[in-house]
């Protein structure tokens, strides 16, 4: 007779901590994971099926933007009445020809926050376009703010248990401020191409999916693939790492939505603005201790977003208004309706393979805008 021993709930759990940690670090490298945890490779790709993949968790690319030459802009957007009801159509239609990667609705004003990655050398042809929008009256507010650097934040898997899905943090605790984190700076700008961004685009809707798949799905032949993944996407270090999506918001590709988790976590966006290097490393030092950072935005100004659990609301709003408290007068706190928000993958059809180059006709863009405006409006009359 054989006896089977049960490991301890506390020993299964920091396995796991230990296993998200290197996958924020590897995506889903099974082997090396298990190679650098000592461990057989058939336990680990079991606890990554049942801990992470079967508990709803998707495992994405983390794009490095400022290695593709991107630089994060934000906008604070209200659409005039004849646009209201077509607002995430219209911003939709953006993520495929002006570089926007996201967008959120704040829950009592309505206003959009709309998050873009534009080519450096394109913002002021993209801020024309917009203040072209603006001018014809499409937005009754448009704000537009820039930064330096954006990162997702990774996953802090040590104050999450993974087998009751809560989180447990301690909000008073002294000398716990975020050093490294808030240490990071934005990188170079890498070589890339088409091909590449393919790749990055593929892992960023789903780590998990092999190059096989990527390659029949891309009609790329499948050593030209690896070659590019290998030589480009890893050498370049194009990807910061990957993304253990534990707030459970994704895109679906196929049914064309965002889809969400309701009544787990409270969505909120924060913004300063026209912060200085002090301020900002400040922020970044205290707003980084907490687990519940999805991403940030640093430069000029400053923005992260985080999604809070429904049991630490007031404990959470608290502790952003006491970490931004000097600085109240250019603070923003925005509470986020989840389900008017989604998230995109980067732009990769906005780049010219023969060219090797991101483009933007902007006046091409806003003769379309126009008919669109005109549309809109014949069909509200």
């Amino acid at each position: 007779m054989t006896l089977v021993t049960q490991e301890p709930e506390d020993s299964v759990n920091s396995r796991t901590v230990q296993l998200v940690r290197l996958l924020t670090e590897l995506g889903p490298d099974v082997p090396e994971i298990a190679r650098r945890l000592g461990q057989f490779k058939e336990s680990v790709r079991y606890r990554y099926k049942e801990k992470i993949l079967s508990k709803g968790f998707a495992v994405q690319a983390s794009v490095d933007h400022e290695r593709l030459g991107l630089r994060r802009m934000l906008l604070l957007l209200d659409f005039q009445p004849p646009y209201r009801n077509y607002a995430q159509a219209i911003l939709t239609a953006m993520s495929e020809v002006c570089y926007v990667v996201g967008f959120t609705r704040t829950l009592m004003s309505g206003e959009y926050i709309v998050n873009m990655s534009v080519p450096t050398e394109l913002v002021e042809d993209v801020r024309d376009f917009l203040s072209a929008l603006k001018e014809r009256e499409m937005f009754s507010k448009m704000e537009i703010l820039e930064f330096d650097m954006f990162r997702i934040a990774p996953m802090k898997p040590e104050f999450y248990d993974f087998d009751t899905g809560r989180w447990t943090f301690e909000w008073q605790s002294e000398g716990s401020q975020d050093f490294k984190a808030a240490a990071y700076v934005p990188a170079s700008r890498g070589k890339f191409d088409y091909v590449d961004l393919l790749i990055i685009k593929e892992l960023q809707m789903d780590a998990n999916k092999p190059l096989k798949e990527i390659s029949e799905k891309l009609k790329v032949n499948y050593k030209k693939l690896a070659w590019h993944h290998a030589l480009h996407v890893r050498s370049q270090k194009l990807l910061s790492g990957y993304t253990v999506n534990w707030m459970g918001t994704r895109y679906d590709y196929n049914m064309e939505k965002a889809l969400h988790r309701k009544h787990r976590y409270f969505a909120v966006d924060l913004m300063v603005r026209n912060t200085d290097e002090k301020e900002t490393m400040t922020l970044r030092q205290q707003l980084n201790r907490l687990p519940f950072l999805w991403g940030e935005a640093a430069g000029p100004n400053y923005y992260a977003d985080f999604a809070i659990p429904v049991d630490y609301v007031v404990e959470g709003l608290q502790y952003l208004g006491d970490a931004t408290s000097k600085m109240k007068d250019r603070t923003g706190i925005f509470p986020i309706d989840q389900t008017e928000a989604a998230r995109f993958t980067i732009p990769y059809s906005l780049y010219d393979p023969q060219r090797k180059k991101w483009v933007f006709d902007k006046e091409d863009l806003i003769g379309k805008f126009e008919k669109l405006i005109v549309q809109i409006k014949v069909e509200g009359s």
